[in-house]
């Protein structure tokens, strides 16, 4: 019988005390074991750390409000995991999530990250901004999603954590790194993420800003093709 290695689920949480009950639920739910759950409380002034203390297995941080990244990135510091699953504080796993991508990477340990198919969906009662297209925005994103991801702890060694000069997009630009250090990423062709919009998501909040944040992602990623192609090479004869 395979000895399964231990999986740290890293969940970022800022005022989401009405969706953090219903997230923790899918991920005790999980049919895989063994799983460490770390919650870092990101300065919320709800009762996030009531909802937490319900739930005596995860490991409760609290901090000063930094931004998503530093609350990713003190979980990374802390988790005793061989993979590091991440899970937004207000989306939902299927069951059987955390069972398929581990079994898939400990099949292929040549892969690095993989991420799932998800599904997007509007909490009742949500007011959309303007910008909001339904046959755009619900349904399935066309992108790896932070609450899809599964890394191996030691890629975060060899890319470094999220850069909390990004407020919003840090995911898409950790994954540009990941992609230029030609880490192999696979997605899991099947749906097993529920991502919740409600009108207080950050990328709903910081929406207006998004295509300079990708024209920055974009600019350093050339940069670091070019230097990495400039390089010099070793050979060995």
């Amino acid at each position: 019988m395979r000895n399964l290695p231990l999986v740290t689920v890293v969940i970022p949480a800022y005022n989401y005390a009405k969706y953090l009950a219903e997230t923790l639920d899918s991920v005790f739910a999980q049919t895989y074991r063994p799983i460490e759950v770390i919650v870092v409380d990101d300065g919320s002034t709800d009762h996030t750390a009531e909802i937490v203390r319900a739930y005596p297995d995860v490991r409760y941080f609290y901090q000063e409000n930094q931004g998503v990244s530093a609350a990713r990135n003190v979980a990374i510091a802390a988790a005793q995991g061989e993979f590091i699953a991440f899970l937004d504080g207000d989306d939902i796993w299927k069951p059987n999530k955390l069972n398929i991508q581990i079994t898939y990477m400990l099949d292929n340990p040549n892969v690095g990250i993989t991420g799932t198919k998800a599904l997007n969906f509007l909490e009742s009662g949500t007011e959309v901004p303007a910008w909001f297209k339904p046959e755009r925005d619900l349904g399935e994103p066309t992108v790896i999603i932070p609450s899809t991801v599964v890394v191996c702890k030691s890629v975060f060694t060899q890319i470094g954590d999220f850069s909390s000069t990004y407020r919003a997009s840090e995911d898409t630009e950790w994954l540009c790194r990941a992609k230029d250090a030609q880490i192999s990423i696979f997605t899991i062709p099947e749906i097993l993420t529920l991502r919740r919009f409600h009108g207080s998501n950050l990328s709903w909040e910081m929406n207006s800003t998004l295509k300079c944040r990708m024209v920055k992602i974009l600019k350093e990623s050339i940069a670091r093709q070019r230097i990495s192609e400039n390089s010099p090479k070793s050979f060995i004869s």
